[in-house]
């Protein structure tokens, strides 16, 4: 009898909308913080598919982020995420 290694095929087969539980605790995270608004719009900022709303696309987008680092610190990722996410949203300037 063959047996099925399920976290390999999740692994080679992961869905786009797949998100782990880091990527959803430091996405959580930055949604708190960074007071991101439900709705849609967020995935083109952040390249993701334009078919997710903005906590679904800023889910993927930690998940992509974390998928391509090997051995990352999840407090470490949070910093680095923070700060690559001010850098891709339109920044706005109020003059008076």
């Amino acid at each position: 009898m063959k047996t099925i290694d399920y976290d390999e095929l999740l692994t080679a087969f992961k869905p786009s909308g797949y998100v782990s539980e880091d990527a959803n605790g430091i996405a959580n995270t930055l949604i708190c913080e960074l007071h991101i608004q439900a709705g849609a719009g967020l995935a083109r900022f952040l390249s993701v598919d334009s078919c997710f709303d903005n906590y679904m696309a800023l889910r993927v987008w930690v998940q992509k982020r974390l998928d391509a680092s090997i051995g990352y610190v999840a407090d470490d990722m949070y910093q680095q995420l923070q700060r690559e996410l001010y850098g891709l949203l339109p920044q706005t300037s109020y003059g008076y």
